[in-house]
């Protein structure tokens, strides 16, 4: 049998807590099949208020208990002051230099850095190079669904047009923020 035609099965774990005491997990497998997908998948790959979003990995092929996104975004690039009541996310900075504002704080990320933005607290970030990459995990899965709501499939894998404005649908956003958890914390 060829490598190309065998399938690997992974037993996943579902863990969750069973709220009987502190620290008590319910452990219920799953079965999956692992899964790989390239960073240059321009059938995966949208252009979204002025990014260009690689989805690596989606809550459909994880059960719904990660996303994984690459992003690269240009100088300028500033999604409004926000809050996530559903999931966590991680940024981890592959190139140029990108300002998180993370409830009081602010956090100076370069290539290396991990940012964690815990659920139901503020923040925003900045790209302060002329370009930003990172990769983005959400745990657990759903957001990327609002990225792919708001985007369009992109035409090459590179970023869109610089005439296209950033945050051009800010009101269908606000109506639909709501089915995603989102809030946008307005000045």
């Amino acid at each position: 049998m060829s490598v190309t035609n065998m399938t690997q099965k992974i037993t996943d774990l579902e863990i969750s807590s069973s709220g009987e005491a502190a620290g008590a997990a319910n452990i219920k497998p799953t079965e999956s099949i692992g899964f790989s997908n390239g960073r240059q998948s321009l059938d995966r790959s949208v252009w979204y208020n002025g990014a260009l979003m690689t989805f690596l990995a989606t809550g459909e092929e994880t059960h719904g208990q990660f996303a994984l996104i690459e992003a690269v975004a240009r100088k300028g690039n500033v999604p409004p002051r926000h809050i996530h009541h559903r999931e966590d996310e991680i940024y981890y900075i592959l190139e140029g230099e990108i300002v998180f504002s993370v409830g009081d704080r602010t956090i100076e990320g370069t290539p290396g850095t991990m940012v964690f933005l815990p659920r139901d607290v503020a923040h925003s970030f900045t790209i302060e190079s002329e370009q930003g990459r990172m990769l983005i995990l959400l745990t657990p899965a759903g957001l990327e669904r609002w990225f792919k709501e708001f985007s369009v499939p992109a035409q090459a894998m590179t970023l869109p047009p610089a005439d296209e404005p950033a945050y051009g649908q800010v009101q269908r956003m606000l109506e639909a923020a709501p089915r995603y958890g989102i809030e946008f914390v307005l000045p």
